[in-house]
């Protein structure tokens, strides 16, 4: 089928279920279109970035968009960002930090936008004066971020990496919600081969922590993956949770103003339901952009082992002895992080605290991306 003739047939499973007389002829048709998406090898157009660039600069990266109207986003932000520093300094004080702070939406490029004021002085004076504690360098948003982009309070993050365009880097890229157990400069040592590098989401086939439920949970994940082909993807790619990410060979580079409208617009059409949508947590939405983005891109995407990188708190493999060199604790598991021990109590919040914070962070708190196969087929 082309993409659009796929497109339509996933249409016409709304409302079906796993009783439906016709079920294992739908799953036939779908696992037949996926064969030779799995099957083909990555072959990125890289233009200029191929062959990749021999000499690289290792670099952190965070970014953080303040919520209008919602300054204890804020504040708890402040709190997760001094704790990551803090901790990736203790195990390595050289590696170059870079971080991307907005309090407020760009109006000279919207006069007309109700989406933030004046610049703040003695905000920005307070996150300028943490970065400057940790070595870390401060950066204003790019220019082309606007703020009223579908998802604006993470997607940012992409539009940021246009301020290093001309620059050969490895970016590894952290949300705030994480705590450092090792020498960072580790990850970048490791895993050099492949462009990508991230942990799956959970409920995903290579999370270790959660399975799909229903009685056939490889439907469901056939799903994603057919509405990514769909999308005009070309080769299979990991369903990456974006709190960690590796990009390596100056990747960032790729992440161009014409890329950018396109998954601005594709992120536009999830949001208006014109896009077979198979995954009950909303809040991942910009994830199953990135995920189309990079089979589109066709790039090779790879996986930091558990070992390495631990994702949600605790996982077994860290229950007898902890020792990730990142762990990426998630707002779903916060609670039981800041309970662990009391240098992280700070993080603590009452639930009317988190709910209030998830909603203005653009989702429902504590939702898992686990289905039965049948809802999701009508979730769109």
């Amino acid at each position: 089928m082309t993409p659009l003739e796929l497109h339509n047939y996933l249409l016409s499973l709304k409302h079906k279920d796993s009783q439906s007389p016709h079920i294992a002829e739908y799953k036939r048709t779908i696992r037949e279109e996926l064969r030779s998406y799995r099957s083909d090898q990555p072959h990125p157009p890289m233009n200029s970035l191929h062959p990749y660039p021999s000499e690289k600069k290792d670099i952190v990266f965070y970014s953080f968009m303040e919520a209008p109207g919602k300054p204890k986003i804020g504040e708890h932000e402040y709190k997760r960002l001094k704790l990551s520093w803090q901790s990736l300094r203790k195990y390595n004080k050289d590696i170059e930090i870079r971080f991307c702070y907005s309090e407020r939406i760009n109006l000279f490029r919207d006069p007309e936008s109700k989406l933030g004021k004046d610049r703040n002085d003695s905000l920005y004076d307070k996150w300028a004066s943490l970065c400057n504690d940790y070595g870390v360098e401060m950066y204003p948003f790019h220019e082309s971020f606007i703020g009223n982009e579908p998802n604006a309070w993470c997607i940012h993050r992409w539009y940021n990496l246009a301020l290093w365009e001309r620059e050969d880097l490895n970016v590894l890229y952290l949300d705030a919600d994480t705590y450092i157990n090792g020498d960072i400069q580790l990850l970048f040592d490791i895993y050099s081969r492949d462009p990508i590098y991230g942990r799956e989401e959970l409920g995903f086939r290579h999370d270790p922590n959660f399975g799909i439920i229903g009685e056939d949970p490889r439907f469901y994940l056939d799903l994603i993956d057919a509405s990514i082909l769909a999308q005009g993807g070309k080769t299979e790619v990991q369903k990456y949770c974006l709190g960690i990410i590796l990009l390596n060979h100056s990747i960032h580079k790729l992440f161009t103003s014409e890329i950018l409208t396109y998954y601005t617009d594709l992120l536009k059409r999830i949001h208006k339901f014109k896009v077979f949508y198979s995954i009950p947590n909303y809040r991942i939405m910009d994830e199953f952009a990135f995920w189309v983005l990079m089979s589109k891109l066709s790039l090779r995407t790879s996986l930091f082992g558990d070992q390495d990188v631990s994702q949600t708190f605790l996982e077994k493999k860290h229950e007898n002895h902890f020792n990730p060199i990142v762990l990426h604790y998630t707002t779903k598991d916060e609670e039981k992080f800041a309970d662990w021990a009391p240098e992280f109590m700070c993080l603590s919040r009452s639930e009317e605290e988190r709910e209030d914070s998830d909603i203005g962070g653009g989702g429902i708190y504590n939702i898992n991306p686990m289905m039965r196969e049948e809802l999701a087929m009508s979730m769109w």
